[in-house]
């Protein structure tokens, strides 16, 4: 590969790298670009589930505040605070309280809960009721019944009087609300009626007050509000705000206990495996720092092709791509037109250099290698010769066979002198049927001669033609340098007058110039 070559091939590939280093930079920015939408996705979402957390927190702060306030019996203003709340904020799925009833009090509640409200009202054990096995639950002094539900559900009616204590996943969060004056949230449960919910309890206190024993005391002095929140809610809430589908999101509630509660999780969309291997995973963690319910929300977004590539990029990917194609072509257009043109180049000075039958020097090639010799022969002083060769009867081949066997014998007498010379002799034509030939570097002048024999013998052997064979002799003229003169025109005045003595004797020879 010559040095063009390479510079050419570095070319094509600097500007392919620069092409797909254009490419690969687009591809990054419209990367950077989702991941700033998925960003802002990100802090919309987890806006939207702070929001209901905190008004979880706030419905439950006034509804204890309500309980403090309302009398011992009168579930209907419960019923009608509970109404208006739950109408404010449909994604609340149920209020309820449970008082404290002493241990040793409750076969004389259960007595006046059926006398005064319900005469098959009972004290129930979550367990009994679901037909689970008990788990275990938290010592309490008190048993919990729930007494006051809204809305009321016919499917829910069973829960009226079941013990809080017995319930295993609402028993430790239970435990958790004495002396707390801030909300306990429960693990995610599957509630009695269906679907997965989680409660939000806080207790009540309030002064004790004095018991009418012909009303049915359902809210005591020491109390609990609950409010159960489904988890399909909040789901809604985040689905109707979810512009985004190929997103996935996994929440998890962190329970009084310590412990990790699946809330809820959406699907995602599926990728390829070239989308999955090229471009990155979007993830983000969002703690949300609930005092009541701390939640962890985790995204997930693989972005595929399809995302980043836009019509405007798409567009601009396509203009890369053709250029991709069309600049290296037309660079090896360009590229072979320069090539073209050097061999023409080398062609024209090959041409005005060489005799074009022959492909030997012409006489100005002749002439530079004569000045060279010259120069050479200043510095070292070691003589060289010109030998002017004369075809004998040349005429006569062009005469009776035509030109072109007389051109066929040139050729070959060209090779024939090319091969009885050395690498460093110059033969030329220096025109028709005379040619010349430069011997450098001669040690001794005597073998200017045998040089000269040398192509007197190869000339004399027959040549093959399309004519048939053919014989010729030459006349060959020696001049030296410096004996004979240190001009070109002068040595070649000099050997002309040698070889002009030759045809004299009857050609056929070789003559040496006389010193002068």
């Amino acid at each position: 590969m010559t040095k063009r070559h390479r510079a050419f091939a570095g070319f094509i590939l600097l500007a392919l790298g620069l092409m797909g280093m254009s490419a690969l930079l687009l591809l990054k920015s419209e990367t950077q670009r989702r991941e700033t939408r998925f960003s802002e996705y990100v802090q919309n979402i987890s806006g939207i589930v702070r929001n209901q957390l905190d008004t979880n927190e706030a419905v439950l702060a006034g509804f204890s505040a309500f309980l403090q306030a309302v009398d011992q019996s009168d579930t209907e203003a419960a019923a009608r605070y509970a109404a208006a709340v739950m109408a404010a904020y449909p994604h609340l799925y149920m209020l309820e309280a449970a008082r404290a009833v002493p241990v040793a009090e409750q076969t004389a509640f259960e007595a006046l809960l059926r006398r005064t409200w319900r005469p098959d009202f009972t004290l129930k054990d979550f367990p009994t009721l679901t037909q689970q096995p008990a788990r275990h639950q938290a010592f309490l002094r008190e048993t919990w019944p729930v007494l006051f539900m809204y809305p009321v559900l016919t499917e829910a009616n069973a829960i009226y009087g079941v013990r809080l204590e017995t319930v295993g996943y609402l028993s430790h969060a239970l435990a958790r609300t004495y002396n707390n004056p801030k909300p306990v949230v429960s693990p995610v449960f599957t509630m009695y009626e269906g679907g997965e919910a989680f409660i939000l309890m806080q207790s009540v206190s309030r002064p004790e007050r004095m018991r009418e024993s012909l009303r049915p005391n359902f809210f005591g002095s020491t109390m609990v509000a609950l409010l159960l929140v489904r988890t399909g809610s909040l789901l809604d809430a985040v689905m109707h705000a979810n512009l985004d589908p190929r997103v996935h999101i996994r929440a998890v509630l962190q329970t009084a206990a310590g412990t990790e509660s699946h809330v809820f999780a959406t699907g995602s969309g599926k990728t390829g495996f070239v989308d999955r291997f090229f471009l990155p995973l979007l993830e983000e963690r969002v703690e949300i720092r609930s005092a009541s319910q701390p939640m962890t929300l985790l995204f997930e977004r693989q972005l595929r092709f399809a995302d980043v590539l836009s019509g405007q990029t798409l567009l601009l990917l396509v203009l890369l791509g053709a250029a991709f194609v069309l600049i290296p072509l037309l660079l090896i257009r360009h590229f072979k037109a320069l090539e073209q043109a050097e061999v023409q180049h080398q062609r024209s000075t090959y041409l005005a250099t060489h005799d074009v039958l022959t492909d030997l020097p012409n006489r100005y090639l002749f002439a530079d290698r004569f000045e060279q010799a010259l120069s050479h022969w200043q510095l070292e002083r070691v003589p060289f010769a010109v030998l002017l060769i004369d075809l004998d009867h040349f005429k006569d081949i062009n005469d009776h066979y035509g030109h072109e066997v007389g051109d066929q014998v040139l050729r070959a007498l060209a090779s024939r002198m090319l091969g009885a010379t050395r690498g460093e002799d110059t033969v030329a034509r220096y025109g028709g049927d005379e040619f010349v030939v430069l011997v450098t570097d001669l040690a001794d002048p005597d073998n200017a001669q045998l040089k000269a024999s040398k192509l007197l013998e190869a000339i004399g052997q027959s040549i093959i033609t399309s004519a048939g064979e053919i014989s010729l002799s030459c006349s060959i003229g020696i001049a030296l340098c410096p004996l004979h003169g240190q001009t070109l025109d002068t040595l070649l005045r000099a050997a002309d007058q040698a070889m002009y003595g030759v045809k004299q004797l009857g050609r056929k020879g070789i003559a040496m110039t006389k010193a002068m």
